[in-house]
């Protein structure tokens, strides 16, 4: 089932606090994400696109995908459809979750 990948404004809001190194490495999270998606859930192929790259469930309904640990881009699965809902680091992640 293909699955498309959309953004809430709290994730163009959040990206706006980050400095330029680190919407980069968000840049990178996206394409990887992107090719995990096509590729049919295929860690393999998002790690070809961002060594280093996860994607696990938070709790329901909320996953998240990162590099290494560092800064992350958190999601929410409705179907067919990603929301991107939120990017930063792990503290960050943390406060807005517990926000939600």
């Amino acid at each position: 089932m293909p699955v498309t990948l959309l953004f809430y404004r709290t994730f163009d809001r959040s990206i706006k606090g980050l400095d330029p190194q680190q919407i980069k490495i968000i840049g990178l999270i996206l394409e990887a994400l992107r090719a995990y998606f096509l590729h049919d859930f295929n860690i393999d192929a998002a790690r070809k696109v961002c060594p280093g790259f996860f994607y696990k469930q938070l709790h329901k309904p909320y996953f998240e995908a990162g590099v290494e640990g560092r800064l992350r881009v958190v999601m929410e699965k409705d179907g067919e459809y990603i929301y991107a809902i939120f990017a930063g680091n792990h503290d960050q992640v943390r406060r807005f979750l517990a926000g939600n």
